[in-house]
C-alpha cells in the first residue's frame, strides 16, 4: 500500500489521471503538447511510472483545461461518483 503522507503518492495518482483522461479523450501526447505550453517529452515523464517529474500547480490547470476536466478531478482520491455524473468512464490502468 502507498504512503499517503508521501508526496509521491500525489504525484503518482495525479500522473495517472492525467493518462487517463489524455486517453479518455482521445488524444496523444503530442498532441496535448500542441494544446498546452509544454513538450511531448515533458508529458511522457509525467506519464510514465519509471520517471519521477515534478509538475506545479499551474502544470495541472494547462492539462485540465486543455483536458476539459474539472481540475479537482485529478487530486480527489474518489472520483467514481463525479465521473458518473460526468458520464465518462476511465481506464485509470
Amino acid at each position: 500500500m502507498e504512503n499517503k503522507e508521501d508526496q509521491k503518492y500525489i504525484y503518482s495518482l495525479v500522473s495517472s489521471r492525467i493518462k487517463a483522461f489524455r486517453k479518455y479523450r482521445g488524444i496523444t501526447q503530442e498532441k496535448l503538447a500542441d494544446m498546452t505550453t509544454f513538450s511531448k517529452g515533458f508529458i511522457g515523464n509525467i506519464e510514465s511510472i519509471r520517471t519521477e517529474q515534478t509538475f506545479s500547480l499551474a502544470v495541472l490547470y494547462s492539462f485540465a483545461r486543455a483536458l476539459d476536466i474539472p481540475l479537482e478531478l485529478f487530486v480527489k482520491e474518489d472520483i467514481e461518483e463525479d465521473l458518473k455524473k460526468l458520464n465518462i468512464k476511465l481506464d485509470e490502468k
